[in-house]
């Protein structure tokens, strides 16, 4: 099918380019706050103070590392998708991992932000939703969101998963 479909994009005319270099992949993953049990507080002695910071669960780290090192696009890569049709085409995609650059047929849903690529070789389908974020010089740019929620709910049930997210920040502004 998704060689069928690349086919058919490529037959066609580009009405226009959208380019989304990627400059970072994060990932976002939460559960839920545990709720502390009250417990009477004693006097903090300076012991006590160096103990107190940031707790961090290495299963959720180990989680996170996941989702980033399985981006499809590393930063340093691109998507370029070229349109064809009014809700889709053929997209270039520079990985920036070994599998180089691999070409895909995609589609955008009217009147969405959501992305649907198809990739025959290596043979991946995913989706994305553009979005947004302010950079550091106050521009607007778009972020590209990956929900993987069900699929690190399934692969670890016991985290309590909530949400679980790989956000690939990109240089290109927002409209």
């Amino acid at each position: 099918l998704a060689a069928l479909l690349l086919g058919a994009c490529s037959e066609s005319e580009v009405f226009y380019t959208a380019v989304y270099p990627v400059v970072r992949v994060e990932a976002v993953v939460t559960v839920p706050s545990p709720e502390p049990e009250p417990e009477p507080e004693p006097e903090p002695t300076p012991e006590s103070r160096a103990d107190e910071g940031e707790t961090t669960d290495p299963v959720i780290e180990e989680i996170e590392a996941g989702i980033v090192a399985s981006a499809h696009v590393q930063a340093g890569g691109r998507y370029t998708l070229n349109f064809s049709k009014y809700n889709g085409g053929r997209a270039q995609i520079e990985t920036a991992t070994e599998a180089g650059t691999v070409t895909a047929a995609f589609f955008k849903t009217p009147g969405t932000n959501e992305v649907l690529i198809y990739c025959p070789e290596p043979e991946a389908e995913y989706s994305f939703t553009l979005s947004t974020y302010q950079d550091t010089d106050g521009r607007t740019k778009t972020v590209l969101v990956t929900d993987l929620t069900e699929t690190y709910q399934a692969l670890y049930p016991d985290a309590g998963i909530t949400k679980a997210e790989r956000r690939s920040y990109t240089s290109t502004n927002a409209n």
